[in-house]
């Protein structure tokens, strides 16, 4: 590329980029992550039935937690793709490179593959079970295509490609990277209609593997690549601070963002190494938890108006004095708690024969079969409580307990500025 070229007028001839969207602003990302299925339902003008309350689950309401990491995670993939460009003769050799290294001597390890001078970016998305993380990831990947199918490009070097632009797989339970690697292999056919994974469970060592599926994915451009549930039972903290990590860190240094989505225990070992931190938070760490109190502006502006505010029934609920104090009291301010909390209240109402929500109808529901299990987890983010929490084993007692002191000391901070300002 000419240095003293348009770097715009440069990316509307890049084909990794043209089936894209375009970039949004804040406030274009919040319309477009908002989703709501009860269109798709009213064209079928049925009579709802139960079943049709758990469409709810689908609802995206856009925070602005949500939002900021939409913002990064498409910047990511966008600055990957321009980065790559085909068009540029050395990213059309680079992707060769790794076929021609000597499988028979990478052995177990990976000290003689090339690294590439500029890696990609990565992120980190965290946050305890219920919080709306893999919830806020489905609503920004619904916007993009994952399979864009490329004709004869003399220019880029092929005669037809299917480019990856994204891909998502979860870790796998036996903390294997062989096993994660068939996986991403495994949908990776499945996406493009390949046959690669044949190829990659013939080879003997977790590197060749390793160089087999890095080299599939940069031949298909993945625009990223996104690991799900990591989860203490699927990647013990040892193995998260060693060989997973340096698996991880090859993938950026083949110019492939990662997007690593779970609970912060897992995160551990990988967040006490400052070199570590930089590289796969350089694109962001993205904390999701519940809301601190019903006072909180995303619980009061977004998640109580949005979600509580659905229904299949013919009428609005009946009024609740200190709606938003309730139901913070009743979910812990967990995203997904008052999904679920919503659902059984329309439910117990659809039961009863009633039009709309009523106090009786919420009370039933809260000690419904879906919601009791619930209560002693919504007791401890309701109360604050470091001590019952921990007796829960998935929970992140330290995370959450940051997460609480941060917010106390911006309001207090908050306060004292007020006071400071008052004549």
């Amino acid at each position: 590329m000419n240095e003293t070229m348009d770097l715009f007028a440069w990316d509307v001839g890049n084909p990794l980029l043209v089936k894209l969207p375009e970039e949004k602003s804040f406030l274009e990302w919040g319309a477009s992550l908002r989703y709501d299925p009860r269109e798709k339902w009213r064209r079928s003008r049925q009579v709802p039935r139960e079943s049709h309350f758990h469409t709810i689950e689908e609802v995206n309401i856009p925070t602005e937690r949500s939002i900021r990491f939409s913002l990064s995670a498409y910047s990511m993939l966008l600055v990957s793709l321009r980065r790559r460009d085909p068009r540029l003769p050395q990213n059309r050799r680079r992707i060769y490179e790794l076929a021609e290294l000597n499988r028979e001597r990478l052995g177990k390890e990976l000290e003689s593959m090339v690294w590439f001078s500029d890696g990609a970016t990565g992120l980190i998305l965290q946050g305890p079970t219920g919080c709306s993380k893999s919830h806020s990831l489905d609503a920004f990947l619904r916007l993009l295509p994952q399979v864009v199918e490329h004709g004869p490009n003399p220019d880029c070097g092929w005669m037809a490609l299917k480019q990856l632009v994204y891909l998502k797989i979860p870790m796998p339970p036996d903390a294997s990277r062989s096993t994660l690697l068939y996986t991403m292999v495994k949908e990776i056919d499945r996406l493009l209609e390949t046959s690669y994974a044949a190829d990659v469970a013939k080879r003997k060592t977790v590197g060749e593997k390793i160089v087999d599926v890095l080299q599939i994915l940069m031949v298909h451009r993945c625009g990223m690549l996104i690991l799900e549930e990591v989860q203490v039972r699927n990647v013990a903290p040892v193995v998260l601070g060693s060989d997973f990590v340096a698996l991880f860190l090859r993938i950026l240094n083949c110019g492939i963002p990662l997007v690593l989505v779970g609970n912060p225990i897992a995160f551990g070992h990988v967040l006490d190494f400052s070199q570590d931190l930089r590289r796969l938070t350089s694109a962001g760490m993205f904390n999701f938890g519940p809301v601190f109190d019903e006072e909180d502006p995303e619980w009061k502006s977004d998640l109580v108006p949005g979600i509580w505010s659905w229904t299949l029934l013919p009428k609005e609920d009946e009024y609740i004095p200190d709606l938003e104090s309730l139901l913070y009291q009743r979910t812990g301010g967990a995203h997904d708690f008052l999904v679920k909390y919503r659902r059984e209240s329309l439910i117990e109402a659809h039961r009863s024969g009633a039009d709309s929500v009523s106090l009786a109808h919420m009370n039933a529901a809260f000690y419904s079969p879906s919601m009791i299990g619930l209560h002693k987890l919504i007791a401890c983010y309701v109360n604050k409580d470091d001590a019952l929490l921990s007796s829960i084993s998935d929970q992140p007692v330290g995370y959450l307990a940051d997460m609480w002191a941060r917010e106390r000391a911006r309001r207090v901070a908050t306060a004292d500025q007020k006071r400071n300002q008052t004549p």
